[in-house]
């Protein structure tokens, strides 16, 4: 038998109740609080995907209502409206109907209710009181018609006279993405 010194069983004596208790620390606490805290990270991560997720559906909401509004406004607009005879109209108001060089109205795709049409025109020789009084007339919210694009140049030939391309755009109902 292995005899044990008094030195040694006080040792024993202290040593084996530290044991135990690193043990019950690094076997039952430690993993007891680091499952704790990888909980409250979880926790704080879905708190912050919810705000997010909040904050999406909030603007879906806005946008939803846009969305709705224009339908409305469209549905309220002549069901035969046609961007480029609207902007014949205009230039026929303004009196630059014959400055007009030409008019090329085009569609863009779209897979959404809406589709924006668009008329490239280009004016020669206009003033710029004639200008701003067909933009005037042209920028038409109650009919869905803006402005999208415009380029000024001073016309060469005629002292005063501006030409001008611009890029016309209305939106309507997309038939094809219903």
């Amino acid at each position: 038998m292995i005899k044990v010194t008094r030195r040694d069983r006080i040792m024993l004596a202290v040593g084996g109740p530290v044991l135990l208790i690193f043990l019950v620390f690094q076997l039952g606490i430690f993993p007891l609080l680091d499952k704790r805290s990888q909980l409250r990270r979880g926790i704080e991560t879905r708190e912050d995907s919810l705000v997010q997720m909040q904050d999406l559906q909030a603007r879906y909401r806005e946008l939803h209502g846009k969305a709705n509004a224009l339908l409305d406004q469209l549905g309220s607009r002549e069901a035969n409206f046609s961007l480029f005879s609207f902007l014949e109209q205009m230039a026929a108001k303004s009196e630059i109907k014959q400055n007009i060089a030409y008019m090329r109205p085009s569609t863009t795709a779209s897979d959404g209710p809406f589709r924006e049409s668009l008329v490239e025109m280009k004016l020669q020789e206009v003033t710029l009181k004639q200008l701003v009084d067909f933009l005037i007339l042209v920028e038409a919210p109650e009919k869905i018609v803006a402005l999208k694009r415009i380029s000024i140049q001073e016309n060469t030939q005629r002292k005063g006279a501006l030409d001008v391309i611009m890029q016309v755009a209305s939106l309507d109902r997309n038939t094809e993405g219903t």
